[in-house]
């Protein structure tokens, strides 16, 4: 297909482009800004989908994704992030004229982790290697996205209405249930890009949905899982319906096959209760876990050979902590009672190990050496120790799920990379709102939505 050419099915970019531009018109408040970026993230590679449909459905969907998308996708995706950035840009220069002090520190500081980021890649210019500078471009476009929206933000995060919180979220569930749809054909009929023998002999094959990739539509997954999961604390007379979303968005992790995102999720849940110290904060982490082994328990029940390949994804949920304990004692010297299979150690080091390696810090390390990777640290303690100050003057849910947003973001870059497209989109959006809720949280508490 090649950059310079494109496919008819990338029509439905222009499409999605188009749609968000018309909502553009009637609103462009910070708010409808975000809202348009994350829309415009989850669907990004929603013409993939179409490929599903294809007779030759495997080999359209093996192009698309060396390819990553032509002409069209990229091109009318680049002119609507222009446009909101644009918006964005507005927004925020009308605040930082009139802004606090303390704000444009912060917009300093990012500054200076921009300049590190950049000192950082001439050190470790590679000639010729238009992967690393595209790289360096990304997570430079996400720090001003992310000083964009703080600055837009400055009077305040706003909090839907209860009436809106309805009307998105029935919105929302209808959404989740069509990405749902998309990823449970991919598995039931086999067309599903990402799949591999295992030594058993068996087939995986694990869903991608309109995300492109399992491991980004995990990722995607558990952020929309987190936020349904605070949903449920903000909006108590709608939790039946934050409820339901995590049930969708726990099979959506599921039906992915991505068992680092559905671990590192379960293991970020155990923080609410744990900071809390409320009975109903234990329900996110009971969910994940009862909807994942209710989906497994059901079809492993189910005499259909066609069902096998669901049960397949659980049974790898299930043993991975026993391959990540084999791997380990394997690669310590410690002799492990079941051997390692192939598959296992090529997930494992495919993450770590190469020119391709999905660790989205170890690349960052890999283009800009210690002082990019440095300054980047450096810039995300601080947001945590910012996010461990919010939460000590107000443990609220809010607080405990924005510190538990952040940390997902950051910890989920070992084992992803932060520099592809939509992901650093996403980790931006994140930052916006937590910075946001933790400047106001910080300076006018007695008007921030617990």
């Amino acid at each position: 297909m090649g950059i310079l050419k494109f496919n008819v099915i990338e029509l439905v970019n222009v499409l999605i482009v188009l749609g968000l531009s018309l909502v553009l018109l009637r609103k462009r408040d910070v708010v409808t800004l975000l809202f348009v970026l994350f829309v415009c993230g989850t669907f990004h590679f929603s013409f993939a989908v179409i490929a599903l449909t294809t007779n030759d459905a495997s080999s359209l969907l093996i192009d698309l994704h060396n390819e990553g998308g032509g002409l069209l996708a990229r091109l009318s995706t680049l002119i609507l992030l222009v446009i909101v950035f644009s918006l964005l840009g507005r927004h925020a220069y009308e605040t930082y004229v009139s802004g606090r002090a303390g704000e444009k520190k912060d917009i300093v500081f990012a500054l200076l982790v921009m300049g590190g980021l950049l000192l950082g890649y001439l050190l470790n210019y590679r000639t010729g290697d238009l992967l690393q500078l595209k790289n360096i471009v990304s997570i430079e476009t996400m720090f001003v996205l992310v000083m964009l929206g703080y600055l837009a933000t400055a009077t305040g995060v706003p909090s839907l209405q209860p009436g809106k919180v309805y009307a998105w979220g029935l919105v929302g569930l209808l959404i989740l249930g069509f990405i749902d749809g998309i990823a449970l054909y991919e598995v039931l009929t086999r067309h599903a890009w990402a799949s591999f023998l295992e030594s058993s002999g068996a087939i995986v094959y694990r869903a991608a949905s309109v995300l492109f990739n399992p491991n980004l539509y995990a990722f995607w997954a558990s952020l929309v899982y987190l936020g349904c999961a605070y949903g449920m604390q903000a909006y108590k007379q709608y939790q039946w319906m934050f409820l339901l979303g995590m049930v969708l968005v726990a099979t959506a992790i599921y039906l992915s096959g991505s068992r680092s995102a559905g671990y590192l999720l379960m293991a970020l849940l155990f923080l609410p209760p744990v900071l809390i110290r409320e009975r109903l904060q234990w329900l996110p982490l009971l969910v994940l876990l009862l909807t994942m082994l209710s989906i497994y328990s059901g079809v492993a029940c189910l005499d259909y050979a066609s069902w096998q390949e669901i049960a397949l994804l659980g049974e790898r949920f299930i043993a991975a902590p026993i391959h990540l304990v084999n791997y380990i004692f394997q690669y310590i010297g410690i002799p492990a009672e079941v051997v390692v299979l192939k598959e296992i150690a090529v997930s494992i080091e495919g993450r770590f190990v190469g020119e391709y390696s999905d660790a989205g810090w170890l690349v960052l390390h890999q283009d800009v050496g210690w002082t990019g990777l440095g300054a980047v640290i450096l810039g995300g303690s601080l947001l945590v120790v910012r996010g461990i100050g919010a939460y000590l003057a107000h443990p609220s849910p809010a607080s405990v799920y924005a510190l538990v947003l952040l940390l997902y973001c950051l910890i989920t870059g070992f084992v992803t990379r932060l520099q592809i497209f939509p992901v650093w989109l996403f980790i931006g959006l994140v930052l916006i709102i937590c910075m946001g809720y933790w400047r106001q949280l910080l300076t006018a508490p007695d008007k921030v939505v617990r």
